[in-house]
């Protein structure tokens, strides 16, 4: 009785050790085939997530013109193209709305003073109520660590906004239209460090920029905009801007624009512009 019992507990025991070995075998052979993910790399997802949020909304401007146009414009999002690591072009969308002035309602019939806004808008880079393009700097000369000279580029294409002019007695005088545009600025900017007295290591910096403006709209838009005979299309400048930006407290510049080649409808030899710019990433 007593060795049945034995023979009994011995089996048992047996099968349970075969059951222990079996399963640590597989559990061996599957942490061999199954790699765990590096740390590093899931350390650095993590970081990506929070550290490096989509450029929604993250810049833009406010611009007022010597006639009491405005200009309110916000970078909606921005993005790379090109190859990382290698080469890569930054494309912005900004969007914004125009206020053409204080010549408005019966002067639109009467003088093309009071569609002076769309000359501002042809020389101003980030004007229009849809404004798509690319634009970049790249390093020219340094001269220690704050100061350097930047060739700075932008071009794309923009839907400007006007009123029409025309005679009284035109059912679509005073009427708000659309200019389609395409545009170039190319030029240089000098900057260097700009901090508070008080608090030296909040350091922005002050600049100085040179640019030549090209934009062209098609005569036949340009003929809903202004009963004038005849259109070039393509125009022209050169401006002459300062700034200054330290993060927290000023972000603001003032130009000068000279239209070289400046549309037919314009009666200003200059134009100047005060804005105040703001960004979220600083």
């Amino acid at each position: 009785m007593v060795s049945r019992i034995f023979m009994r507990v011995r089996k048992k025991a047996l099968s349970l050790l075969v059951s222990v070995i079996t399963l640590s075998l597989f559990q061996g052979s599957a942490a061999q085939t199954v790699k765990p993910i590096p740390s590093a790399v899931v350390r650095d997802s993590a970081i990506r997530k929070l550290s490096e949020p989509p450029e929604w909304l993250s810049a833009g401007m406010m611009e007022w013109g010597q006639g009491g146009q405005m200009q309110a414009s916000a970078r909606v999002v921005r993005l790379m193209i090109g190859e990382p690591g290698k080469w890569q072009l930054p494309l912005s969308l900004y969007s914004g709305v125009s206020q053409p002035g204080s010549n408005t309602g019966a002067g639109i019939a009467m003088s093309g003073r009071s569609n002076e806004s769309i000359t501002w808008q042809l020389y101003s880079p980030w004007s229009g109520v849809m404004n798509m393009g690319f634009e970049g700097q790249k390093l020219g000369a340094a001269w220690g660590s704050h100061s350097a000279l930047r060739f700075v580029f932008q071009f794309g294409e923009r839907m400007l906004s006007g009123y029409r002019i025309g005679a009284f007695n035109d059912p679509l005088t005073g009427r708000q239209q659309l200019l389609w545009n395409h545009y170039a600025v190319v030029g240089c900017v000098l900057h260097t460090g700009a901090w508070e007295r008080s608090n030296p290591k909040n350091l922005g910096r002050g600049w100085l920029m040179m640019r030549g403006h090209l934009s062209y709209s098609s005569p036949d838009q340009l003929k809903w905009l202004f009963s004038l005979p005849m259109f070039r299309g393509l125009y022209g400048g050169a401006s002459l801007a300062m700034g200054i930006e330290v993060s927290r407290v000023v972000h603001v510049r003032a130009g000068i624009c000279w239209p070289i080649r400046g549309p037919e409808w314009s009666t200003s030899s200059s134009l100047t512009q005060f804005s105040f710019q703001y960004n979220w990433k600083l």
